[in-house]
């Protein structure tokens, strides 16, 4: 059996790689609001996930050098491990670029 961590780190993974090749390309494209919406969606995606596996069940997570619970965990490793595809989806479809 994987530890808890490795386990929600796995489905972040997944869903950080689907999101970012195959949904928010086709949903979302330059549309910041779209993006949001739709990395909202993924992370609630994430939470239910962990709560299915987690919720109730006193199980703690090492997180760097604090011990945290199943949603805090999972949210905050979502968002470290979003940022650099973030980065590069951004730099990709412009949405920073100023409108000319």
């Amino acid at each position: 059996m994987t530890s808890p961590e490795v386990f929600v780190l796995t489905i972040n993974a997944v869903l950080l790689c689907f999101a970012y090749i195959a949904v928010y390309p086709r949903f979302a494209g330059s549309d910041l609001n779209r993006l949001a919406m739709n990395d909202l969606a993924a992370n609630l995606v994430a939470v239910a996930i962990s709560a299915y596996f987690f919720y109730d069940t006193g199980t703690r997570f090492d997180f760097l050098v604090l011990e945290v619970g199943w949603f805090g965990f999972t949210v905050a490793s979502f968002l470290l491990m979003e940022l650099p595809l973030f980065v590069w989806y951004a730099r990709r479809y412009g949405l920073f670029r100023s409108p000319d």
